[in-house]
């Protein structure tokens, strides 16, 4: 059941609104970006909102108008090889949540939410995104960051990012995202060898 309580998600959690059947197809990772007619310099994770709009069909079910379906990872965004003037926004890490958040106004630019039914919306999505637990801590200019499942240690360096993650962290633990992992591990420092004298 999902949940009503307004549960805390990060600042950067954006959504997009997609017509017809499009952001189903990016939820279950058989599309795998979304053609606009602007760039975007966002990169992180969207939640997918299904609008209003028929243009460009039905979506699958009556039940995801205007709904928040899903969610991915917006990785990067290049100008379409095919459409002059058009920009394929690239997906990864598709998630089709099992219980779809209704009745969500929208917007067709990445959106962050402006209202309390969209706080709520957004905490309801939040609570759905699978997440694992992490050790986190702040060592001097670095943040040293261990999986509860391995052994797996790493440090990144914690300008900007500790800042992020903070408002997060609950007895040095931390939830995090599939995407928000494999953003941390891609910028960890590389392990320096042991001394010997």
């Amino acid at each position: 059941m999902i949940t009503t309580e307004i549960l805390a998600f990060p600042d950067t959690l954006r959504a997009i609104s997609i017509a017809g059947p499009f952001a189903y197809e990016i939820a279950i990772g058989e599309k795998r970006s979304e053609c606009r007619t602007w760039p975007t310099k966002f990169r992180g994770l969207v939640l997918l909102h299904v609008s209003q709009s028929k243009e460009y069909g039905d979506p699958q079910s009556p039940d995801m108008v205007s709904a928040i379906i899903g969610a991915a990872e917006l990785y990067n965004c290049t100008p379409d090889p095919f459409r002059p003037g058009y920009f394929d926004h690239h997906m990864r890490y598709p998630i089709l949540f099992k219980e779809y958040i209704r009745n969500v106004s929208g917007n067709r630019n990445y959106w962050h939410p402006k209202t309390s039914d969209h706080e709520l919306a957004f905490s309801k999505a939040w609570a759905q995104i699978p997440k694992s637990e992490f050790c986190i801590e702040r060592q001097g200019n670095t943040i040293r960051i261990a999986s509860q499942k391995t052994d797996q240690t790493f440090d990144v360096l914690a300008q900007g990012i500790w800042e992020e993650f903070a408002p997060r962290i609950q007895d040095s633990k931390i939830s995090l995202t599939k995407s928000e992992f494999a953003r941390l591990y891609h910028q960890r420092q590389d392990s320096q060898p042991n001394s010997t004298d």
